[in-house]
């Protein structure tokens, strides 16, 4: 009998199957949540584990959103992406360049993007799941294209506030990225200068705009 308990542990802390709801209706709950928010601004951290070299690399940064057509991404090191309602403005500092061109489209963030990859990928279970103490649901999903680079992704949602938490894609030769998100803010004020960019002093400016803008 002592040899089961090992296989009961197990079964107890394992992950639970969500019951009464599918992958689908939870990936249409949390697209109907986003476009309510008229703001949205958060933390997060791409974690990378290439499989060949067995070397690991993390980079944090922020993100703001504020309907219609503007966003901020400050990223790890200095590198900042702004879009301003007309122009959107990419800064490598390690570069000295600045890349300004139309903003043409809907702005996504990172997190609507995601949501877009549902026409590319199909949930095939869904489990209530743990993640630093929040409970959520955990989505796996699969390719719909047997030679997408990606063999499976993993996602956690928050159950209580419909809040993407965490992905994880995992590909063929073992490499894997996971996306972590915290600290996010929906529909709170944020300033006017957010959604601006100076340029710093001495960093060359690469103009694609039409002769007509600028």
């Amino acid at each position: 009998m002592i040899f089961l308990w090992p296989v009961v542990l197990l079964c107890l802390l394992a992950p639970h199957p969500a019951a009464g709801i599918s992958g689908g209706e939870i990936i249409a709950e949390v697209q109907k949540r986003l476009s309510d928010y008229k703001t949205f601004s958060a933390r997060f951290e791409k974690q990378f584990y290439w499989a060949v070299l067995d070397k690991r690399r993390n980079r944090e940064g922020r993100i703001f959103l504020r309907r219609p057509y503007r966003f901020r991404i400050e990223l790890q090191g200095g590198d900042v992406v702004v879009a301003d309602g007309q122009y959107i403005w990419s800064y490598a500092k390690r570069t000295g360049q600045v890349v300004v061109s139309p903003y043409e489209g809907e702005v996504q963030t990172p997190w609507e993007v995601f949501f877009d990859y549902s026409d590319r990928y199909t949930p095939i279970a869904v489990e209530e799941s743990e993640l630093d103490g929040r409970s959520c649901y955990m989505l796996v999903m699969a390719p719909d294209n047997e030679r997408s680079v990606v063999e499976q992704m993993r996602v956690w949602i928050d159950r209580k506030k419909w809040l993407l938490l965490q992905v994880e894609q995992r590909e063929a030769n073992g490499n894997l990225t996971t996306y972590l998100l915290r600290d996010h803010r929906t529909n709170k004020k944020i300033d006017d200068e957010v959604f601006a960019f100076e340029v710093p002093e001495g960093v060359e400016i690469l103009d694609r705009r039409p002769p007509s803008d600028e």
